[in-house]
């Protein structure tokens, strides 16, 4: 169903779309109730889609870049890929400067978006900080399912 056999892939009567942020998107235009989440004006629509590409093509990307060679290959955290991640969530914050969310006053689908990298950041701080990553997959066994709300497993 996916040629790029990842996940998410979304099969909505026979039309298969993959990737979290385009299928978000399309769910809200497809069948959402109003344009709050991903507004049908063009300008605040583009300021969403700024935040969503700023999130998977910036912020998440800086996150995988600095965290992924330390809990996947053991390797010791690189200090300016550090320095390149902290400068995204200083974007972040411009971002957020005199307004309660990331694209206005109101939540959108790139708050929804940036709220997952965040949160998967802060939480994979910690492990960084408070366990060995060697080997990596202790990431992953006992911790991820202690923090993961009993309906969830």
């Amino acid at each position: 169903m996916n040629p790029q056999h990842t996940v998410p892939t979304l099969n909505d009567n026979g039309f298969i779309l993959t990737e979290s942020r385009a299928i978000a998107s399309y769910l809200v235009d497809q069948y959402g109730k109003s344009d709050s989440l991903y507004p049908k004006d063009p300008k605040k629509r583009a300021l969403v889609d700024q935040r969503l590409y700023f999130d998977i093509g910036t912020l998440y990307q800086r996150f995988a870049d600095y965290y992924y060679p330390i809990a996947f290959a053991g390797a010791p955290a690189d200090a300016e890929k550090l320095k390149k991640l902290e400068e995204a969530f200083g974007f972040l914050d411009k971002f957020l400067e005199g307004q309660e969310w990331a694209a206005g006053n109101k939540i959108t689908l790139a708050d929804i978006s940036l709220a997952v990298t965040v949160s998967t950041a802060d939480v994979s701080s910690y492990y960084i900080a408070t366990i060995s990553l060697s080997p990596p997959h202790l990431l992953y066994t006992p911790y991820i399912y202690s923090l993961s709300p009993p309906h969830l497993l």
